[in-house]
């Protein structure tokens, strides 16, 4: 991240890099952020670890939404495939209400054309993404 700023000639002293535990840094913080990217690595690989996964997922999300500024842009993923689009969505749908904040979609992100999916195998449709303004 810092040698993409960097190359990209970005004002240094307009961002914030942090290497925490993140439910203890979104926990223990009343910071609040323009912009929190939520990309954790796959909470469920097997079907018998999804509800696991989804309360981790809502988790999350909840304390992330928290700590977004008002007006400010959040963007979240999962690459669990037995997670599908919908219930992802569903859960982080239920950690706004949660959180008590209006969370508007501003997009779905899904992965990118290199990377194709077989209509045979639909779950290899495991990369998705939500683009969300919370107010």
């Amino acid at each position: 991240l810092e040698k993409q700023l960097e190359i990209n000639t970005f004002p240094m002293d307009r961002h914030q890099s942090v290497t925490a535990d993140v439910v203890k840094f979104l926990s223990n913080t009343d910071e609040e952020y323009d912009l929190i990217i939520v990309d954790p690595p796959a909470f469920a690989k097997t079907l018998d670890k999804r509800h696991n996964a989804i309360n981790g997922y809502k988790r999350l999300n909840q304390l992330a939404i928290g700590r977004v500024a008002k007006g400010g842009i959040m963007m979240t993923f999962s690459c669990s495939q037995v997670i599908d689009r919908q219930l992802f969505y569903d859960t982080i749908t239920s950690a706004a209400i949660a959180c008590g904040r209006n969370v508007r979609v501003l997009g779905h992100l899904s992965q990118p054309g290199d990377h194709p999916v077989s209509l045979a195998h639909p779950e290899g449709a495991y990369l998705k993404g939500l683009v969300l303004a919370v107010d």
